[in-house]
């Protein structure tokens, strides 16, 4: 099945699963699937991972806090400022509802099915950042995500990576 044509405004990536013990994915250009982006997964007690831009540069840091109460995850560049937090209400079912906070003080909300990797990062003027969809693409654990212009593809794909790891742990 052929992928429908990108949102005007948005551009379109592929993010693919590498299967592995920490997480990993590729970040692929959706015609040519050539790496464009790689999200390290790393291995231990607390969710943790690197996104890399294309030089292998480390562009921003996910790390989590999964059994505790409320659960939590924070995104950070590599000077250490936090870029963005991930926080739901205790005791609450993961697809209820994750809200992100960003540093620059907006505040994203999650929407839709996130076990089947069809949802949205929307802001609050209700305007799409993200969409996240694999209903397009018949390979597990590949799917595409179009990000807003103006939104940096990084922090997006550690958004997703933390949401990923958020719904594994459930």
């Amino acid at each position: 099945m052929a992928l429908p044509p990108v949102p005007e405004g948005y551009t379109r990536y592929l993010m693919k699963s590498k299967f592995g013990m920490g997480r990993d994915f590729q970040i692929l250009a959706p015609d040519t699937e050539e790496q464009l982006f790689f999200v390290d997964g790393k291995v231990g007690p607390r969710p943790r991972a690197d996104v890399q831009g294309p030089d292998g540069a480390l562009l921003y840091e996910v790390t989590g806090r999964m059994f505790g109460i409320p659960k939590r995850m924070d995104v950070t560049d590599p000077a250490g400022e936090q870029a963005a937090h991930l926080h739901a209400q205790p005791f609450k079912f993961v697809k209820d509802k994750i809200e992100v906070s960003l540093a620059s003080g907006d505040e994203w909300l999650l929407e839709g099915n996130v076990i089947e990797k069809d949802y949205t990062l929307r802001k609050e003027d209700g305007t799409v950042a993200v969409q996240i969809t694999q209903k397009w693409v018949t390979v597990r654990d590949k799917y595409t995500i179009d990000i807003l212009d103006g939104v940096e593809p990084g922090l997006a794909f550690a958004l997703v990576w933390a949401i990923d790891r958020w719904v594994e742990r459930d």
